[in-house]
């Protein structure tokens, strides 16, 4: 049904929103049109509820509940590297056959968040499609598809892929793929967006105008993925074929251990409705979530909330107490997703202070000097406080994790440490394997070729000598 300006005027009028109408004399028939269908998009009521329990106009600055505050907190109980089995007892030699099972059996799917921009990194497109490969220049996109054909082909098998965009990215992230032809994925794909919320004033609790017809609004966050996924009926689609489990990554890591076997395995045999990885912290000021235990259940708790008092307790033997970092590597179980999916409040949202350029009621362009508005979002992460079960894995950071997220500039999660830190891992697993390569070589290894350092070393083709930049794939071996 089209909406009307005179039904959209009287919401607005209720919810004490219509400042959103005052440029419409101006707009042609199309805007107008284009404006109306925004507008009736918005639930204008959670928008208002929203800024009633998170806004505050004195205080602008800090708008999330401490969320540390009279909390019995622990580290977490996990399966540390220097352990053999975790608390439930099983090994990781049961955990990798059941994940091999699973994969053959096609009961795992990839689910890939991959809404983000690359305006960071100096890239007007979609971060996916940044050119990461230290020497194919491959692309993150083009590495996780790599990824998803190697395993297919290694345990014969199916492995659905579901890739979240965001409305900004959407469109070219889809036509991205279909110009290549989907990197072989196209029988087993699927893209699905992300919703947005409206970006509010953090004083008045307004809607800001990005344009005379364009409310500026912004991702809800990988929350909202579980919101996309009923709206596209992706989770009952893939719980009908069969599938049980869903690995949970993030595109700006190319080292993200996709569906890995034991992974999966130990979420499957302990019975857990969610598996995180996590990963030794460096120090105790790293900027990542921390996994912690929180009156006896697995939460995390954002470095920006934790107190330095707690993330700078260390052991008799010197280490960090808090160390387990969130890496955003998870796997939920399909049925859990599913309970989450029947409770709309099960997922809090949560708000960011941001400094938002928008129009001012005369039309006038602002561009702020401080943070001037509120984004509102939800975390996966979240569900943890309403997770039956979870099991904590230590991974080693230097095997799974090499996010791109930071300018050149930045002394970490850049471009240039993470394809050092793609190549040092390759480079190690040609050396354990006894081949010659000096530390000065830059090595990349594709995934079909060999996806870990057992398989280089299985190799019948394997050089005994590399003199030269290579990137080793399943068609040939590329000097650069």
């Amino acid at each position: 049904m089209t909406p009307t300006l005179s039904s959209i005027a009287e919401q607005l009028q209720q919810a004490g929103q219509s400042h959103l109408l005052g440029f419409v004399d101006q707009l042609d028939e199309s805007e107008l049109q284009s404006l109306l269908q925004q507008i009736a998009y918005l639930d204008l009521e959670l928008v208002n509820q929203l800024f009633a329990k998170h806004g505050d106009a004195n205080n602008p600055t800090s708008l999330n509940i401490d969320t540390t505050s009279n909390h019995d907190i622990m580290p977490p109980v996990a399966l540390r590297l220097d352990e053999a089995n975790t608390p439930s007892g099983v090994t990781r030699s049961q955990a990798l056959a059941e994940g091999e099972r699973l994969l053959r059996a096609g009961k795992v799917a990839a689910l890939i968040v991959a809404g983000g921009q690359g305006s960071r990194l100096g890239f007007d497109k979609p971060k996916g499609m940044f050119p990461i490969g230290p020497v194919s220049q491959r692309t993150l996109f083009e590495m996780l598809a790599n990824k998803i054909d190697a395993l297919q082909r290694h345990y014969e098998t199916t492995i659905p892929l579901l890739i979240m965009t965001s409305p900004s990215v959407h469109d070219e992230t889809v036509s991205y793929f279909a110009e290549h032809d989907y990197f072989g994925l196209n029988d087993s794909i699927d893209f699905f967006c992300q919703g947005t919320l409206p970006v509010v004033d953090s004083r008045s609790g307004q809607i800001l105008l990005q344009s005379p017809h364009i409310i500026s609004v912004s991702p809800n966050g990988h929350g909202g993925m579980i919101e996309a996924l009923v709206a596209d009926k992706l989770l009952d689609k893939y719980q009908q074929a069969g599938i049980e489990h869903f690995f949970f990554g993030q595109i700006d890591n190319p080292l993200s251990p996709t569906c890995c076997p034991e992974l999966t395995g130990f979420h499957s045999l302990t019975d857990s409705a969610v598996t995180l990885q996590a990963v030794a912290k460096q120090d105790a000021q790293d900027k990542t979530g921390n996994i912690v235990q929180m009156d006896g259940r697995i939460q995390m708790i954002e470095y920006t909330e934790m107190p330095m008092q707690l993330a700078a307790q260390t052991s008799p033997d010197g280490k960090l107490n808090f160390w387990a970092a969130n890496i955003a590597v998870h796997i939920f179980q399909t049925s859990f997703l599913q309970q989450l999916a029947q409770d709309p409040t099960a997922l809090p949202f949560h708000t960011a202070h941001k400094t938002v350029a928008h129009i001012d009621h005369l039309g006038n362009q602002i561009h702020p000097a401080k943070p001037n508005a509120i984004k509102f979002e939800r975390f996966i992460f979240d569900a943890l406080s309403v997770s039956p079960k979870t099991t904590v894995i230590e991974a080693d950071r230097n095997l799974v994790f090499a996010a791109v997220k930071n300018q050149a500039s930045a002394s970490f999660n850049t471009v240039n440490t993470c394809q050092q830190a793609i190549s040092t891992l390759h480079r190690n697993w040609l050396i354990a394997a006894g081949v010659q390569v000096d530390m000065s070589i830059t090595v990349e290894i594709d995934p079909c070729w060999a996806r870990n350092a057992q398989q280089v070393g299985e190799r019948p083709d394997l050089p005994q000598t590399i003199k030269s930049d290579i990137f080793l794939t399943s068609a040939s071996s590329t000097a650069r």
